[in-house]
């Protein structure tokens, strides 16, 4: 199931299905537009848990060209405001160890500001994985990310990202700025679907969403 045709989104985006999740590739701006996963219970209350501290550093992903890849640890190192923010989360993904190795593509993340991923945005990816998914079994999450202008050396900087959950018929719509904030939990993100949907078409008028 995917609330996203992409098949007018735009000339360069290229769709790469990995083993547990599917990216949204943008081979112009070289930076992820989507990234979806199912959230299942089995995966979420799994008693397997790697160690992030045990897997590969974030590295290139094998399924895209190296000339359509531009974030590096060099283009983050000098610049301490952001943390490399993952789309589909770390979390959802240390049930097994190829699953999180794949989670660590820089294909799968963006530039984000460090407090703004670490508190409310990373209290929005536990709510899905600690409060949802052990009620709700295959629960499909899309995070995407809305670029303008700002860059990091040679990597796009989003000017938003948003996150949908969908489960037993029920959506659930979240829309941040990316920028420096004060909040600390996630509630302030809740939007609604015309909200989104008007966002992120000022960004892609060409994407066709159906919700």
């Amino acid at each position: 199931m995917c609330i996203f045709c992409t098949t007018l989104f735009a000339q360069h985006t290229i769709e790469v299905k990995h083993k547990y999740y599917t990216l949204e590739y943008d081979t112009t701006l070289k930076s992820p537009l989507i990234s979806w996963y199912v959230q299942t219970t089995a995966h979420a209350s799994s008693p397997t848990k790697i160690d992030r501290s045990t897997v590969a550093a974030f590295h290139q992903d094998p399924l895209i060209a190296p000339k359509y890849q531009v974030a590096t640890n060099a283009e983050y190192k000098n610049n301490g405001s952001y943390d490399k923010g993952h789309l589909s989360p770390y979390t959802a993904f240390g049930f097994e160890l190829e699953a999180a190795k794949e989670s660590m593509f820089y294909t799968n993340t963006a530039p984000q500001f460090s407090f703004f991923n670490e508190h409310p945005w990373e209290r929005l990816e536990q709510y899905v994985l600690k409060t949802l998914a052990p009620k709700y079994d295959s629960m499909y999450v899309y995070t995407g990310c809305l670029y303008g202008s700002t860059k990091m050396n040679d990597v796009p900087v989003p000017d938003y990202y948003w996150k949908v959950v969908v489960y037993d018929m029920t959506t659930e719509y979240y829309l941040g700025k990316n920028e420096v904030t004060t909040h600390t939990d996630f509630d302030y993100l809740k939007t609604d679907a015309n909200t989104l949907k008007h966002t992120i078409l000022q960004y892609y008028p060409k994407l066709v969403l159906r919700f």
